[in-house]
């Protein structure tokens, strides 16, 4: 094979390969979402003799998330000092973001009411009950589990004095398929929302009725 000759093969594999460089990658990435409850757990709440008061207004916040967490990288656990993010599984929007809209998504549910108001409201805004939440953790671990630690407070929303305090950890396994993951954390979530339902209900049953100075009574 003669010089040109071997130089033209040598030009021809140069360019092909800069093209399967340059040619468009296929975008592996794929999106999820938390969830809310379902409506059917709605329902068993307007049935429930002891429901509180649907015109409560709820204050939902602030949330404290790790910054770790604060990121649209689905994020595991693989050891006590080690996570992993993931280069294709993303949420869908960052997910304190995602933890706070369906915190107060399961809230309105659980204990049927409408008024639920995102942290920071106007100060004019008059909320009966302010649900403020400390994540510490909040996602799934390399054995196949989500994870949620949160501590959470409840305080009369008129004079911020703390009537109940409490911690959920819980975890749900992780099952098979694309939303193993999303899923099992939204069964966390709903979780920690239904602890906080109950709990809103019974201080709501203690409350003074008739005086709209009067602050909810502590357990």
């Amino acid at each position: 094979m003669n010089t040109k000759a071997i130089l033209l093969v040598f030009g021809s594999c140069a360019f092909a390969a800069s093209c399967s460089i340059l040619a468009p990658q296929r975008d592996r990435s794929k999106f999820f979402i938390l969830t809310p409850v379902s409506s059917a757990a709605g329902a068993a709440a307007k049935q429930a003799s002891t429901a509180p008061d649907p015109q409560l207004t709820i204050g939902v916040g602030p949330i404290d998330f790790p910054d770790y967490l604060r990121r649209l990288a689905v994020v595991t656990r693989t050891g006590p000092n080690q996570i992993d993010l993931s280069d294709e599984r993303r949420w869908g929007e960052p997910l304190d973001a995602n933890f706070t809209r369906v915190l107060c998504e399961n809230l309105a549910v659980l204990l049927n009411i409408q008024r639920i108001k995102k942290y920071p409201w106007p100060r004019k805004t008059a909320v009966d009950y302010q649900i403020a939440v400390d994540v510490q953790r909040f996602e799934t671990t390399s054995d196949g589990e989500a994870q949620l630690i949160a501590r959470w407070v409840i305080e009369d929303g008129q004079h911020g004095k703390i009537l109940y305090a409490s911690e959920t950890s819980t975890s749900a396994p992780v099952g098979t398929g694309d939303t193993g993951e999303s899923a099992a954390l939204s069964e966390d979530l709903a979780t920690m929302s239904k602890e906080i339902a109950s709990r809103v209900t019974e201080l709501d049953q203690h409350r003074p009725r008739g005086n709209p100075d009067s602050s909810a009574a502590s357990l």
